[in-house]
């Protein structure tokens, strides 16, 4: 959302929701469950938000349809969201039907993507796009981290205690592979390695048990998801790796804001986190424990369908484990390794399609391009 805030683009978006971080409330977590349910796979049913009365050249959305009588993009996170993230929405009668019709409205101009697996996959897993709709990558507007630099990255190399993190929100704490860092963690610690983790979540939507044993563990801090934007950049800035083998993933946003504060970044080969995680040159890539999308960036029916049973079973993968320590180790041992990859995250960061500059322009062109095609 830090491209509602920026003023370089010239093009000013107006907006409902302050927030920055997905803080889900008790209500629309009970209206997930709800939207999610069988009956409603049957049913088709498929949200078209109904689009508030501004004055505005066009509307824009995130992974929701719009009922609008102005011209519309939707920004997609990867295709099932249009659907709820539900594969069985859009397959029956109802639901294909109803897809049709609304990836088919006159007034829907654009298709912004958010990564090139989203967008390479869009038509298998959705609904062909048609031809006078307007759709290109964008990725996630995030800006350079002003607590970085080449010398701040240099002062880091010789820090004596290397500090690793890794964020996750509630349930997500385990999908994205907190079990497996701190299993790493402690080895290392057993090894006399100079280590501190912090771990950020929301406390209260982790099993307390869970959290109460971690707290217990020297080196590692737990700290509660209420941090600003610029708070949290502070914090990246103080770390000298980003640790997250995810299970559970599309785009991961903590990947491109690690990426922008020039961290090497170790996590898998999930989705679009290849897109920004070039493995041996600013960090390394595991396989993740569960595929949610196979090889072929396809939803995994087995994984997607069996959520409790596999990415939130808390069942850790020893070989993940077992790379964490290796990958760690090696980076700590080896600062002018780290430094190297750390200047890597740092240049991709700041060149297209990652740089601010380039993506407010990407955003410039595709809205002058929907508008003048409608005049």
């Amino acid at each position: 959302m830090q491209l509602f805030n920026a003023k370089n683009h010239g093009i000013e978006f107006s907006y409902a929701s302050d927030k920055v971080y997905e803080t889900n409330s008790t209500f629309s977590k009970i209206k997930n469950i709800i939207g999610r349910s069988r009956l409603f796979d049957f049913l088709g049913i498929i949200q078209q938000i109904k689009g508030q009365q501004t004055e505005c050249d066009m509307y824009g959305s995130f992974n929701r349809f719009l009922n609008v009588d102005k011209p519309y993009f939707i920004y997609v996170e990867n295709p099932t969201a249009l659907f709820h993230y539900r594969l069985s929405r859009n397959q029956s009668y109802l639901g294909h039907k109803r897809l049709t019709k609304l990836i088919n409205d006159k007034h829907l101009k654009g298709l912004v993507f958010m990564s090139n697996a989203c967008a390479s996959t869009f038509e298998t897993v959705c609904s062909p796009i048609r031809e006078e709709c307007f759709h290109t990558v964008i990725y996630p507007y995030i800006p350079e981290n002003k607590n970085i630099s080449l010398n701040a990255i240099d002062h880091k190399a010789n820090s004596q205690t290397f500090n690793l993190l890794f964020i996750a929100q509630g349930s997500r704490f385990l999908s994205k592979g907190a079990l497996e860092v701190v299993e790493a963690f402690k080895k290392l610690k057993g090894e006399k390695l100079n280590l501190r983790l912090r771990m950020i979540t929301s406390i209260n939507d982790v099993n307390k048990d869970l959290i109460a044993s971690l707290q217990e563990i020297d080196g590692i801090s737990i700290n509660d998801f209420k941090y600003s934007f610029e708070e949290l950049q502070a914090i990246y800035a103080e770390s000298h790796l980003y640790v997250q083998p995810t299970s559970d993933d599309s785009f991961n946003i903590t990947v491109l804001e690690s990426l922008k504060s020039g961290l090497p970044i170790i996590s898998s080969r999930l989705y679009a986190i290849p897109e920004m995680v070039i493995d041996g040159k600013n960090g390394f890539l595991c396989d993740p424990n569960y595929w949610f999308f196979d090889k072929s960036n396809i939803p995994n029916p087995k994984v997607w369908n069996n959520r409790k049973h596999t990415i939130y079973s808390g069942k850790t993968s020893p070989e993940i484990t077992d790379f964490l320590v290796t990958k760690i180790k090696l980076l700590y041992n080896n600062r002018d390794l780290w430094r190297q990859m750390a200047y890597h995250s740092l240049n991709k960061a700041s060149q297209p399609p990652f740089s601010t500059t380039h993506i407010a322009a990407q955003w410039k062109s595709l809205t002058n391009s929907i508008l003048s095609g409608n005049q």
